[in-house]
């Protein structure tokens, strides 16, 4: 713990410790924390501008050691303080690989949720279907989808359950969240063709902690989370444990010409400005893990356990044509992990990680009314000449999405992940990582038809990617190269029985493929001159398709698609950053980063604008080729003022000519439909020091985030009055002021200030201007 001769905790100290070579600086309530180091004898300095070094002698026993510095000020008021060394995030993103590394220091106190950082970072486009709890996709660069790998400390986000997400997570439970655009680190394994979000998870094991936040807003909007970590010096033993809450109405606003009520008598469309009805969000979930760390023969070995559950109501359809009132969805979900890391395995110059997990997904779907719902939450009624109502009209279905259901669908997901390395002196490191992941789903429905209620109804998915990895240091730490290769192999098998045409007879549908296929690429980075980098990466890799693209799901109106190819890609990035450089109270940064992404078999979600079909499915819609670039700028004043700023184009291209029978796509070159092509954000945060009370802080931020128009369709058909997503600008503020000793924090956040109308996917509506309180404690 560092704190200051009145005893107050100082964030921000610059700390290193030799021989070990580590820097680092301490967090906001004074604490700090080394990455796990060998026994022995260290130097550790601080330093904080204003105040006296400090060198201390410490002894690293077999268990944790605890320091405990006294910084005194320093009445000549130190100029400049020069820190040699890398941060992580800097680290990270000098490596070669086209990445940004989004730190979550201040952001955790606020009501801001990860998706909404993520959207701010440049490349980056998440697109929602909605409220809390809605359908995620994200677009880095063009590509989108499932062609984006979302992990959690390296682990797929698969394994956890859908109610176990980025837009469920508390940002107070994260570190920080690594962006790969592109190119994606072997260390990860996976599949990846258009980047990775990977989120580090907070993990104090320097002292015991236990903290809880509430958030609450509009649209009757609750969240709340906790987590503690208590670990036993002596004898390493650790538990750490997490949970949340999230509920909401999703109540907003939404209108614009999907959203109107009918006549019932002249069938007259009238549009309407009218509140969402049915679209209540649940979900809730809790991670606990025991085990052992810091020891010699172990960084840390854990066994977990995490439950989760959802339910939600379903608002409408692919689009917002086909408005429901009954419709609803439950999942529950139960994992067991087992984890072990060392970073000196057998030898210094060996690590391992390994990480093993089963969970178990239980969904269920309930759609069981027929009744026709307008957008005033109002049933569609019938009224003869007289004006007589005679009852309400039904879906000839029989349920609002098709057919009545109350599937409920069993799935198992088996997850294995092991990441060795080994250093050669250095300069030269070899990595080898394995991730394997199967996945088995069985489905039952009580209101199937009767002679196939009892047949087998099995889907399984089995994936193994293996990477190999090697990573070159040299001229002085100036050049940095890292290559890899990866193998996929795939396997799928559907055995199901349904009735043939006509309802005559039940028919075996037996698919049993399997894939093979790898993929190699590389990274570097090149020093030109102090603090002028140049990176550069490419790869030829696939993405392999998931198991809610190939098997259908239910709950979001997906049908199967058994006969899905896995989406290829070529891949290049170019960069170039400038900075950090320094004049006296002034830092500035400067980042650019250019590709092409060739893409052949693009797997997308296929929604016909031209019906009113209740489902859709996954497609593999040929090729596509996206040129552009992303720019980063920051400047700060005296680490009070912050502005920042990105721009990011990504021009996705149609690039097939000709359809399997030779005629000429009308659509050739045309920008990719649907998909935004330009987006911008400024950022302006400040810090104050002392308002009201001495050593609290005071921080005032506000975001503006651009999208300009882009067409639903192709661009290339209709006339002049072709159907567009307009331009969006969302206006976001955010205050938050931490009381002294930073055990309180409190927020508030107003978001989509100027109540635009905010689109995504196919005209989905986001919610319009909304606030929200949040409160941190931190009880040690």
């Amino acid at each position: 713990m560092l704190t200051g001769s009145d005893g107050a905790p100082l964030p921000g100290v610059a700390l290193s410790l030799d021989p070990d070579d580590q820097q680092i600086y301490s967090n906001p309530d004074g604490s700090f924390a080394f990455a796990t180091v060998d026994t022995g004898t260290y130097i550790l300095r601080a330093y904080l501008l204003g105040h006296k070094p400090l060198t201390q002698i410490i002894e690293v026993t077999a268990a944790a050691s605890f320091v405990d510095l006294v910084l005194e000020e320093d009445a000549l008021l130190l100029e400049e303080i020069t820190v040699l060394g890398e941060s992580v995030v800097t680290t990270l993103e000098n490596r070669g690989y086209a990445m940004k590394a989004v730190g979550l220091d201040e952001e955790r106190n606020t009501s801001v949720r990860v998706t909404d950082l993520l959207d701010r970072t440049s490349g980056v486009r998440i697109r929602q279907s909605g409220g809390l709890g809605s359908r995620i996709s994200y677009n880095i660069n063009g590509l989108s989808g499932n062609a984006i790998r979302i992990f959690i400390d390296g682990i797929p986000i698969d394994a956890y359950g859908p109610s176990f997400s980025l837009s469920s997570i508390p940002s107070n439970l994260i570190e920080r969240i690594e962006v790969y655009k592109g190119v994606v680190p072997v260390e990860l394994a996976g599949d990846a063709l258009g980047g990775a979000i990977n989120v580090i998870l907070r993990k104090e094991i320097d002292r015991n902690t236990l903290q809880a936040s509430y958030s609450f807003g509009s649209f009757n909007t609750h969240q709340l989370a906790s987590s503690g970590t208590y670990r036993h010096t002596k004898s390493g033993l650790t538990v750490r444990g997490s949970g949340f809450y999230n509920s909401s109405d999703n109540n907003y606003e939404v209108w614009g010409n999907q959203v109107y009520t009918t006549d019932p008598t002249t069938g007259d469309i009238t549009y309407v400005r009218t509140p969402r009805f049915h679209d209540t969000y649940r979900s809730g979930g809790v991670d606990v893990s025991a085990g052992i760390t810091g020891q010699d023969w172990a960084d840390e070995l854990m066994v977990g356990a995490i439950y989760s559950s959802l339910d939600r109501d379903i608002q409408h359809g692919a689009t917002m044509e086909s408005v429901y009132g009954s419709r609803k969805a439950y999942q529950q979900t139960q994992l067991a992990s087992l984890s072990f890391k060392d970073r000196s395995f057998f030898s210094d110059n060996w690590s391992l990680e390994a990480f093993a997990s089963v969970s178990n997904l239980d969904r269920r779907i309930v759609d069981t009314a027929a009744y026709i719902y307008d957008w005033d939450g109002q049933r569609k009624a019938r009224y003869n000449a007289q004006g007589d109502m005679l009852g309400y009209y039904e879906y000839i279905s029989g349920a609002e999405a098709g057919t009545p259901t109350l599937q409920l669908s069993n799935e198992r997901v088996h997850v294995a992940r092991a990441v060795s390395g080994y250093r050669f002196g250095d300069h030269h490191k070899l990595t080898l990582n394995l991730l394997y992941s199967g996945f088995t789903r069985d489905s039952e429905d009580p209101l199937s038809h009767v002679d196939i209620r009892d047949l087998e109804d099995t889907r399984y998915s089995d994936r193994l990617v293996t990477g190999l990895g090697y990573d070159l240091t040299a001229l002085e730490e100036r050049l940095k190269v890292s290559a890899f290769y990866k193998l996929f192999n795939q396997s799928v098998r559907i055995v199901e029985y349904r009735l043939s045409a006509g309802d005559e007879a039940v028919e075996l549908n037996d698919v049993n493929r399997g894939v093979w296929a790898n993929g190699y690429g590389f990274a570097l980075s090149y020093e030109l001159f102090p603090k002028v980098l140049l990176l550069t990466s490419a790869e030829r890799s696939l993405r392999l398709p998931v198991p809610r693209e190939l098997f259908g799901n239910l709950a979001e109106s997906l049908e199967p698609n058994y006969g899905l190819q896995p989406e290829r890609s070529k891949n290049l990035n170019l960069g170039l950053t400038l900075g950090t450089y320094r004049f006296g109270k002034h830092e500035a940064r400067f980042q650019l980063n250019t590709f092409i992404r060739d893409t052949e078999d693009k797997i997308k979600r296929n929604v016909r604008l031209d019906d009113t079909d209740e489902t859709t499915e996954y497609i593999n819609d040929d090729s596509y080729i996206s040129k552009g670039f992303d720019i980063d700028a920051f400047y700060s004043y005296d680490r009070k003022l912050d502005l920042s700023g990105s721009v990011s184009v990504f021009n996705s291209l149609f690039n097939t000519e000709f359809d399997e029978t030779g005629l000429r796509y009308d659509w050739y070159r045309d920008r990719e439909r649907n998909a935004p092509f330009f987006t911008a954000n400024g950022n302006a945060k400040y810090r104050h020091q002392h308002l009201f009370q001495r050593d609290s802080r005071t921080t005032l931020s506000t975001n503006v985030a651009f999208v300009h128009w882009f067409y639903r369709d192709w661009e290339s058909l209709g006339g002049s009055g072709k159907d567009i997503i307009p331009t969006q600008v969302v206006l976001d503020l955010s205050l938050a002021y931490a009381f002294p000793g930073d055990h309180v924090t409190l927020a508030v956040d107003g978001r989509n200030l100027l109540n635009d109308q905010v689109f995504d996917n196919y005209a989905l509506q986001k919610p319009g201007r909304a606030f929200y309180a949040k409160i941190n404690y931190r009880i040690f």
